[in-house]
């Protein structure tokens, strides 16, 4: 049911990427979106970039493992680092990989034809906000709710 509901959201082709998403990713999304749609309910792009913001991760298989790995090493790596892990291919690519899922998601977005604000909050999603070029009233209502639904 509530996937109908995220669906009414989404162009074809952002249905089609959303759908490619796991189930823990899909309710995260979720109620990421109705949070947002609560604080900003006339606000359809910013639900749309609720609902995709974590589309990335649908490019590198992952485990919880490996997604609990990121979250204490990604502070600690630098994208130099990174990027020689990719090159060398293994466990230490996917683990970059999943680092920059963001940048992925972009991308991915792009190819669908969603609006700019939703492909840039994609990429930008895990940044600071000073580093933000999108609307900042929106992305502190997405930051907020990405950062407490479950």
């Amino acid at each position: 049911m509530d996937g109908e509901w995220a669906a009414t959201y989404l162009s074809a082709k952002e249905r089609a990427l959303w759908s490619v998403m796991s189930g823990p990713d899909q309710r995260h999304s979720i109620a990421v979106a109705k949070m947002v749609d609560k604080q900003l309910p006339e606000d359809r792009t910013a639900v749309v970039a609720a609902l995709l913001h974590d589309v990335g991760k649908i490019s590198v298989r992952s485990g919880i493992l490996l997604r609990v790995l990121v979250g204490f090493t990604h502070p600690l790596v630098s994208t130099q680092r990174r990027q020689r892990w990719t090159s060398k291919g293994g466990p230490l690519s996917r683990l970059a990989d999943l680092i920059e899922y963001p940048a992925a998601g972009a991308t991915l977005l792009a190819e669908a034809g969603s609006e700019e604000f939703v492909v840039r909050w994609a990429a930008q999603h895990h940044l600071r906000p000073d580093e933000w070029t999108v609307d900042s009233v929106r992305a502190r209502v997405l930051r907020r709710a990405d950062s407490v639904a479950v």
